[in-house]
């Protein structure tokens, strides 16, 4: 049994000693002190625990270990003005690599005037001559049959068979040739010259990835065929010179983005999109005038996100410069657009974080013992100016 004198003793360590209630004087502003208080306290609290529970984007930026990987690009681009036959997309870059007429994971979607779809099951009823030619001879070719390529063959090939208007464009596009379509027995008899009279009209929306390596290079929009010259890049662009003028390069970026954009939650989803920079998203450009060189300038920045749950996703953002330019015959230049890509030595590392419980608890004990105490000077003043209020009254 614990001894009195103990008790007594251990009494004189409490620092809080009370005061009888007898002794105690409540007032009004007392009462209101302690109300604006405890209402200060609860929202502070509040605001504190929200805090503690949401995470928080840490910036770190740090030079990138330049590893060598395939950079996919998403792309949504709508050339109102282009029609789909005629529109080519092209990927360069400084290792040498070359991709003509890129078309592994883009797909190309036909648009009419107004800029609707056209049904793909419509796609070659086109309401002319040229479908009524192309299914009346569909079935007058022999199962055998090897069309000509007209002196022309496909790149590694000693021989090839162009059975169709577009392998013989094909095969001559890698020997460097223009070809003239209206002389082919394969577009003569699939009608390719009234096709593309009752296109010249539509519009294009090119939608897809593309994967290119992580060097400096470009990918570009123009019309008509890319082939080699003499170790130079060339457009046949005969067609589109030879159009009506009713075509151009107007256009509008519905997306264009870098890297890959899987989330793994629809929180890291939000995360992501508050953070990175897509400038040309939703974006509009161009002008009538068809012999146009529009320049997109990018640096793209390699940035990667680190949430605390451990899940780690690695992307890129971009900023943008851009020019346009007249082209004729003393400016040079190929009338399209053109994405040119640089890529920055520095990465942008957001790092998820939240307050550890300690600081969380901390923060809680000083919003409580600072509200106290402030409340009790603040009821210490008000109670003496009502005493000195009351006391020259009653004088």
């Amino acid at each position: 049994m614990v001894s009195n004198s103990f008790v007594k003793r251990f009494r004189k360590l409490d620092a809080y000693a009370k005061t009888l209630d007898d002794f105690r004087v409540r007032t009004a502003t007392g009462g209101t002190v302690t109300m604006v208080s405890a209402f200060t306290i609860a929202t502070l609290v509040l605001f504190e625990i929200m805090r503690y529970i949401t995470p928080v984007m840490q910036t770190e930026i740090m030079v990138d270990g330049g590893i060598q990987e395939k950079l996919p690009i998403t792309l949504d681009i709508t050339f109102p003005h282009m029609p789909c036959y005629m529109l080519s997309l092209d990927v360069m870059d400084e290792s040498g690599d070359h991709i003509r007429d890129y078309d592994h994971d883009v797909y190309k979607e036909r648009l009419d005037s107004s800029g609707k779809t056209i049904e793909k099951t419509k796609s070659e009823d086109l309401g002319n001559n040229a479908a009524k030619l192309a299914l009346k001879h569909q079935g007058d070719l022999p199962g055998e049959y090897c069309g000509p390529c007209y002196g022309a063959h496909f790149k590694g090939e000693e021989k090839s068979c162009c059975n169709s208007c577009e392998e013989v464009q094909r095969a001559y596009t890698d020997q460097g040739w223009v070809a003239n379509i209206d002389s082919f027995e394969q577009c003569i008899r699939e009608g390719w010259k009234e096709k593309t009279l009752a296109q010249s009209r539509e519009g294009c929306r090119m939608h897809g990835t593309l994967l290119v390596k992580k060097v400096r290079g470009n990918f570009h929009f123009s019309a008509g065929r890319a082939y080699s010259h003499g170790g130079t890049h060339v457009h046949d662009v005969s067609s589109f010179i030879r159009s009506d003028n009713k075509q151009n390069f107007m256009h509008n970026i519905k997306q264009l983005e870098f890297g890959s954009h899987v989330y793994n939650t629809q929180k890291q989803k939000r995360t992501k999109a508050s953070n990175l920079i897509q400038p040309l998203d939703n974006s509009k450009w161009g002008t009538m005038q068809a012999t146009m060189m529009y320049q997109y300038f990018l640096q793209i920045v390699p940035t990667e996100f680190d949430f605390i749950s451990g899940a780690q996703s690695r992307t890129f953002q971009y900023s943008v410069s851009k020019q346009e330019q007249f082209v004729n015959q003393h400016t040079g230049g190929l009338p399209g657009v053109f994405f040119m890509l640089d890529h920055s030595p520095m990465r942008i590392i957001y790092s998820e974080s939240r307050p550890t419980l300690g600081s969380f608890l901390t923060s809680l004990c000083a919003i409580i013992g600072g509200i106290f105490s402030v409340a009790s000077i603040v009821d210490s003043i008000l109670y003496r100016a009502e005493r000195i209020t009351h006391q020259r009254k009653t004088m």
